[in-house]
């Protein structure tokens, strides 16, 4: 019985990593969109799925290879990530004046379930494949994994670095903290605040962008797919810290994919998502029990101090 349960461990501790890595760097890209530019891009999710679909669309239809169709739904899912902050959200921002933040959430959300049944009239309802990854199964310490799930980590894990990396020591990277901090004062300096959310709503995009292409490889390709991720990077990017390092979000991620798979060891595997919230709920009442008073996170103060709430 022991060595069954340790057989099931060893199981579930990889999947949690794979699963995690996936969650960390969609956390990162909404952690840096909301940290910096403070948009809570509800439509993210969208233009996840719009990637997938990408993809797709140059392998089943145009009748591509999978990788030039991969980098090639890659090179413009950015375009798109940053079209809906130069033409929606920005313009909106400017006529909304002080109620920009929740005029933007309601916008971002209706964006996001517009694309949704824009890609069903499109492409249909239905589940599709995208092929051309040669899948193969793959033994690591006593669990069992697929080659995609190794590349889908290692990829995570580099470009999480890169990113990492290129916030501390690039001129880019101290354009974004500059604006981060305090986008007036940025102006005042020479940085405009617009380009750098611009860019950044593009390199989040591309990110969120390789996330999808290795779950639509690895599961399928279908319109309600963004969903779930869009809300798992929410949850990375609360428990990270929107100012946080891209690197302490990404692992912020492997943990919260190591909770939800580990608790199936305790709890029914339907209950497992439901941990993952249980514990947010807790964090959020002692973060208040230990600032000595009451419970006051609400979704107005996320969406008019969106860096003071997270």
């Amino acid at each position: 019985m022991l060595a069954v349960s340790l057989e099931q461990a060893r199981q579930l501790f990889a999947s949690g990593i794979v699963n995690g890595s996936a969650y960390g760097l969609l956390g990162v890209a909404f952690a840096l969109i909301l940290g910096v530019t403070g948009r809570f891009h509800f439509a993210f999710g969208a233009i996840y799925t719009l990637t997938a679909y990408l993809a797709f669309t140059f392998v089943d239809r145009v009748g591509l290879g999978y990788w030039p169709a991969v980098v090639l739904a890659l090179v413009l899912i950015p375009f798109a990530g940053a079209g809906v902050e130069w033409f929606v959200y920005r313009p909106l921002a400017v006529r909304a004046g002080g109620n920009a933040l929740l005029a933007i959430f309601v916008a971002a959300l209706g964006l996001g379930i517009a694309l949704e049944n824009f890609i069903r009239i499109v492409w249909g309802s239905q589940t599709n494949g995208l092929r051309g990854w040669k899948i193969r199964g793959v033994e690591i310490g006593g669990a069992n994994l697929i080659n995609i799930d190794l590349y889908a980590v290692g990829t995570a894990a580099v470009l999480v670095l890169l990113l990492a990396a290129a916030l501390r020591y690039t001129s880019f990277g101290r354009a974004v903290k500059a604006t981060r901090s305090n986008p007036d004062m940025a102006l005042l300096i020479g940085i405009d605040p617009r380009l750098v959310y611009v860019v950044v709503f593009a390199a989040s995009t591309f990110l969120a962008g390789v996330a999808a292409i290795f779950a639509a490889t690895k599961f399928s390709v279908e319109p309600s797919m963004g969903f779930r991720p869009v809300v798992l990077a929410f949850v990375v990017a609360f428990f990270g810290g929107t100012a946080s390092s891209p690197v302490r979000v990404y692992l912020t991620g492997i943990g919260v994919g190591l909770i939800e798979t580990m608790s199936s060891l305790w709890v029914s595997v339907r209950w497992t998502q439901i941990s993952v919230f249980v514990i947010l709920l807790v964090y959020l009442v002692a973060k208040s029990i230990a600032a000595g008073g009451p419970l006051r996170f609400d979704i107005r103060r996320l969406l008019t101090r969106p860096r003071e709430a997270l």
